[in-house]
């Protein structure tokens, strides 16, 4: 793949700094789950705090009702820290959406970054042959 091509997709490399899951490793399986991902944007020195505040987070997130894993990455360029979650239906998700500190303008990264959070259900699924 041409680098032009690359750079006009937003590539970013990421690594993982935290996990929890309530059902080991979380396989991803059509019509199972729901999924969110949210986008946390920031400036590059914000990214060690926001980095922290994410592992804080993961484990009283876990006792949520309907939230089978959370997995939070940072890109390596600093500017961007993405939260990968499995939900068991949609209307744990909606549960969420209603807590206190779920909006853009108060949740814990209020100062550090911009969130924007997506809602996705899995339609498909394909591994790559053994």
């Amino acid at each position: 793949m041409p680098q032009e091509l690359i750079e006009e997709m937003d590539s970013h490399r990421y690594e993982i700094v935290t996990s929890a899951s309530k059902v080991g490793t979380p396989e991803i399986e059509p019509h199972q789950y729901f999924v969110h991902f949210a986008e946390f944007r920031m400036p590059a020195e914000n990214q060690p705090r926001m980095v922290e505040l994410a592992k804080e987070h993961v484990g009283p997130a876990m006792s949520l009702d309907g939230l089978l894993s959370a997995t939070f990455h940072r890109s390596l360029d600093g500017e961007r820290v993405i939260n990968y979650g499995q939900w068991e239906n949609q209307e744990a998700i909606a549960k969420l959406t209603e807590r206190p500190g779920f909006g853009s303008e108060d949740g814990y990264w209020t100062g550090l970054a911009k969130n924007e959070f997506h809602l996705y259900e899995v339609l498909l699924s394909e591994n790559a042959a053994s």
